[in-house]
C-alpha cells in the first residue's frame, strides 16, 4: 500500500511539467494513448507517460436560415375591353316611281326574266300503219323509218323500191317496207316458214300449227317476234292463227 500511494503522489507532483509541455495541456498516465505521448515528464518513469489532452471538436456555428421570400402572387391577364360593334349601315331603298308617270327615264326598271317554260318537244315522225307491207311480204312486214336503219339492216330486211302509203294515198319517202322474219336451218328442215304472228296473212298460207316459243328456228328483226309454221300432212290448214305445234 505504501508503494501505491508513493506512485500516486509522484505522478501528481510531476504532472505540472506534463501539463505545460503541450499547448492544450497534458496529463500523466501509465499507458500511452497516442504517438504524441512523451516520457520523462511524469514520475516515476517508466512506467509513466505524459499524453496531451484531447482537443474537443469545434462546435459548428449555426447556419442562419435564409430569409423568407414570399412567393409571387400570379397576376391575372388583363381582360380585353369589348369593342362595340359598328352600327349597321342602312341601304336606302331604290327610288320608286309614282304609278301615273312610271317609268320615266330616271326611274329604275326591273329586268324581266323569260318564263322557264321548256320548249315543246317535237313529235318524232311515225310511219303510217298501212297494209302495203303485208302485201309485199306475206309472211309479215311493217313500215319503218329509213332514218332508224343502218345500211346493212336496210339491205338485209327492207325493200329497195316499196314505200309506204300515207293517209291521203301518196308514198312517203321517209318510210320503207321491211320484212320482220327470216327462216333458220331448223325451220327449213321441217319445210316450214318463219312468219310474224302480228302482221302475217294467215288466210294466204293455211298453216296447220306453229312453233311460237322456239326462237332457234327463226331469225327476227329487232322489235319483232317470229314463229316457225308448217302445213299439216295430207290436208289443208285453217284460215286463222293456227295452234301451237
Amino acid at each position: 500500500i505504501s508503494s501505491s500511494s508513493t506512485t500516486t503522489s509522484s505522478i501528481s507532483s510531476f504532472g505540472t511539467e506534463c501539463s505545460l509541455h503541450f499547448t492544450f495541456g497534458g496529463y500523466c498516465t501509465l499507458e500511452p494513448v497516442s504517438q504524441k505521448c512523451r516520457r520523462k515528464l511524469c514520475k516515476p518513469y517508466p512506467p509513466c507517460w505524459c499524453c496531451p489532452n484531447q482537443i474537443p471538436p469545434p462546435i459548428p456555428s449555426p447556419v442562419p436560415a435564409p430569409p423568407h421570400v414570399p412567393s409571387p402572387v400570379p397576376i391575372p391577364p388583363p381582360v380585353p375591353t369589348p369593342v362595340p360593334a359598328p352600327p349597321p349601315v342602312l341601304t336606302p331603298p331604290p327610288p320608286s316611281c309614282p304609278p301615273p308617270s312610271c317609268p320615266p327615264p330616271s326611274c329604275p326598271t326591273t329586268p324581266t326574266t323569260p318564263s322557264s317554260i321548256p320548249p315543246p318537244t317535237p313529235t318524232p315522225p311515225v310511219c303510217p300503219n298501212s297494209d302495203c307491207c303485208r302485201a309485199t311480204y306475206l309472211e309479215g312486214g311493217s313500215c319503218t323509218l329509213t332514218s332508224t336503219l343502218t345500211k346493212p339492216e336496210k339491205k338485209k330486211w327492207c325493200s329497195s323500191s316499196k314505200q309506204c302509203l300515207t293517209k291521203i294515198g301518196t308514198f312517203d319517202p321517209k318510210c320503207v317496207c321491211c320484212k320482220n322474219c327470216k327462216p333458220r336451218m331448223g325451220c327449213k328442215e321441217m319445210k316450214g316458214k318463219c312468219v310474224d304472228p302480228a302482221t302475217v296473212n294467215w288466210a294466204y298460207f293455211n298453216f296447220g300449227c306453229c312453233y311460237y316459243d322456239d326462237t332457234a328456228k327463226c331469225l327476227a328483226r329487232k322489235g319483232s317476234d317470229c314463229a316457225c309454221c308448217k302445213k299439216p300432212n295430207g290436208g289443208q290448214g285453217g284460215h286463222n292463227k293456227p295452234p301451237h305445234c
